[in-house]
Parts: C-alpha cells; structure tokens; sequence
C-alpha cells in the first residue's frame, strides 16, 4: 500500500513540477503569478524543483535499494510543501486545490509514519 501511495504521490509531485515549472506561460499560472506578485516567478522555480526532488525521492531510493531512508525525507519534504502550498492557496482563495493539497499531506504524512514506523525499507 505504501509504495501505491508512493507512486501516486511522486506522479502528482512530477505534474506539479511540470505545471509550475515549465508551464509558467499556462493561463491558470498567469493568474496565479499575478496574484502573488513581483517574486512569483522565483517562488514557481522553487516549488517546481523541490517536487522534481521529492517526486525522485519517493521512488528512486526503494526502487534501487540505495540509501532508502531518503523516501522518508522525501515524504517529510512533500508535507512540508503540502503544507505551503495549503497555506498560499487559502490566502489566494483557491478553494479547490486547498483541498488537493490537504489530501496529498494526509498521504505525504501517511508515507512517512509508514516508512518510519510500519515497514522501513
């Protein structure tokens, strides 16, 4: 079950990183940089490149038996941005990836009780 949440988590996470990433021209991320202001663009790259990081984290080290403590770093990152992103988004009133963002940190915690706790690699 941890590795179906794993992969579910690391597909959102390369799909963010794409959208805000290298889709920053996308008319849903216009908006939302001219809601942010000045340092959206900046804050968009980040966000991008630490859930590339993430995404590689959840997956790569359980794959190739490597240094498998880092899936529960990566799961820690993935709440920690969670709880950012659920942080911007009630400020910004975006209603409904408020509630997108609030599941993936269930998960995102899920994973990382799970692979601390239950079933350490």
């Amino acid at each position: 079950m941890l590795w179906i949440i794993q992969a579910i988590l690391a597909i959102k996470l390369i799909t963010v990183s794409y959208s805000h990433g290298l889709r920053q021209d996308q008319e849903t991320m216009k908006q939302s940089a001219e809601k942010m202001g000045t340092n959206s663009r900046i804050w968009h790259t980040l966000i991008a490149i630490l859930a590339l990081i993430a995404a590689l984290g959840l997956i790569l080290p359980g794959v190739s038996g490597f240094w498998t403590q880092l899936t529960l770093w990566a799961a820690g990152l993935t709440a920690l941005m969670m709880l950012g992103s659920i942080y911007f988004h009630v400020i910004f009133r975006d209603k409904p990836n408020v509630f997108v963002s609030i599941i993936l940190f269930i998960l995102a915690v899920f994973v990382a009780y799970g692979r601390l706790a239950q079933a350490p690699f």
